[in-house]
């Protein structure tokens, strides 16, 4: 415990706090020296916010529902054959409601809520010798003959200004906040501007296929997500999948993703009618299947970066779980999306762009390609 003058009377380190199975792995969380931020056999450090996520079979909320004592409950997602559900029990009782509801019958998977605390990486290169012998998938590009049908995108992201000019060519269907739970109303806002580079390359994208007269040539549902709090990424898929998008565009690098998200992720692709999720490989020079777990997810599209002269870029993540490589430098084609980006993120956008042109186009998942194949 903590004394008023700060000092640690008694040193809990290595008493697990917490511990929870994700994919059969048994994660064990033991408190640190800061506060909320735990330490994990896995080598990463975790923050909790005291909030607890479960699946479990349909209509179990009610079950949860009518223990009184344990707090807010709230269902973040429907899948075909369960439910994805957030507790918020009451203020010093984490420990006492985590174990009443690991105990109770029918609970499929218990976690803590969480988001992996990192310290920020520098961009490296990748070892040119090695990456020369690497066989890379590049996307290739193509033209339909007839006039494509809208179709709809979700980009998940840190935010996004959309009273932009250059998103004219979207027609927005929901500008959502999955931190906040809200939609949002005010279509302007001061962000870190990734979302907005990424719905730029998306719309560049979309522009060079069309004729320079067409307004909206896509829909948009722009989800707002930059805590990568575990409930918070759930709910932004859940979000996206309840939408009704073709593709989902989400630039998260995470090293560690839980079996609950991968599980929401993968209802879409199969019971959800999300036709492609799309992924950035990442920018730190490393094997994708350890830097980024969104990749290793069956059906989702991971997209590593080339560089101008068509070879992969230095700095893009490789490997087995990248399943095509897109070029990263952009200059805008048409004046109104004042673009000039590079990454894997970018990549990944153009890939989406594509990707949503050809489903306009009339082509199946199956015909297009480019999915997961681990």
């Amino acid at each position: 415990m903590l004394l008023s003058l700060g000092v640690i009377a008694q040193d809990n380190s290595h008493v697990p706090f917490v511990t929870f199975k994700n994919h059969e792995q048994s994660i064990v969380l033991s408190p640190s020296n800061q506060k909320n931020i735990y330490n994990s056999n896995i080598g990463f450090q975790f923050y909790l916010n005291g909030k607890i996520i479960v699946q479990a079979p349909k209509y179990q909320k009610t079950v949860l529902d009518s223990l009184k004592k344990l707090g807010k409950v709230q269902v973040l997602a429907e899948l075909h054959d369960s439910e994805v559900i957030l507790i918020s029990p009451f203020s010093a009782s984490f420990t006492k409601s985590y174990k009443l509801i690991e105990n109770l019958p029918n609970m499929m998977a218990v976690q803590p809520d969480f988001a992996i605390v990192r310290a920020a990486k520098k961009t490296v290169n990748n070892d040119t010798e090695n990456t020369e012998k690497l066989d890379i998938e590049r996307l290739q590009t193509a033209q339909c003959g007839i006039k494509p049908t809208t179709k709809r995108i979700a980009i998940i992201d840190d935010g996004f200004d959309l009273s932009k000019p250059h998103f004219s060519v979207f027609k927005v269907l929901l500008d959502y906040d999955a931190d906040r739970q809200q939609a949002m109303l005010n279509r302007q806002s001061n962000v870190r501007g990734h979302g907005n580079m990424v719905a730029g390359v998306i719309a560049n994208q979309l522009l060079s296929k069309y004729s320079t007269d067409e307004q909206a040539v896509a829909e948009l549902v722009a989800i707002r997500q930059a805590s990568t709090l575990n409930s918070a990424m759930i709910l932004a898929f859940s979000v996206s999948q309840k939408m009704k998008v073709d593709v989902i565009n989400s630039s998260w690098t995470l090293p560690f993703v839980s079996q609950l998200l991968a599980d929401v992720i993968r209802d879409g692709l199969d019971y959800g009618g999300v036709s492609y999720v799309v992924v950035s490989a990442g920018n730190h020079a490393e094997d994708a299947c350890v830097a980024n777990k969104l990749s290793e997810i069956e059906g989702v599209t991971t997209v590593g970066a080339l560089s101008q002269d068509g070879t992969m870029a230095s700095y893009s993540n490789y490997g087995r779980c990248v399943d095509l490589y897109a070029p990263a430098n952009f200059l805008p084609q048409k004046h109104r999306t004042h673009i000039v980006q590079s990454g894997t993120s970018s990549a990944a956008a153009m890939v989406t762009g594509e990707i949503s042109y050809l489903l306009g186009c009339g082509l199946s998942s199956s015909e297009i390609g480019l999915k997961n194949k681990n």
